[in-house]
């Protein structure tokens, strides 16, 4: 046969826990104030860990909080894509042309990225 394993000692966090849980079902009116106060001494006076869940055995427990819906990465349309290429290679076309630096063209850009970056935060 194995070992026994020793009971494990709780602590004054486990106790405060429990009495936490108690509290809010006394405020609930689940339990009386006779009941609570026996519970909550019981609770202050358990030395191990397997005697605090009797304290809340006949209680509900809290719901699993839910998770909110997951949120799709937004995507965009191809249209702005194809558009902003074209633009970009307009400008250049212009700089190259006309002499002049593609400001336009790197506005342009400077813009997309920025809402590339600020639609993946939110």
């Amino acid at each position: 046969m194995g070992e026994l394993q020793p009971r494990m000692r709780a602590g004054d966090k486990d106790r405060q826990r429990v009495v936490e849980q108690l509290g809010k079902h006394f405020g609930e009116g689940r339990l009386t104030i006779e009941e609570f106060d026996e519970r909550v001494i019981r609770a202050h006076a358990s030395v191990y860990l397997d005697e605090l869940p009797a304290l809340t055995a006949d209680l509900p427990r809290d719901p699993e909080p839910q998770r909110g819906p997951t949120r799709s990465r937004r995507r965009v349309p191809p249209v702005f894509v194809v558009l902003l290429v074209m633009l970009l290679a307009w400008s250049m076309v212009a700089a190259v042309i006309y002499g002049v630096p593609p400001l336009f063209g790197l506005f342009m850009l400077f813009l997309f990225l920025r809402h590339m970056r600020y639609s993946r935060r939110g």
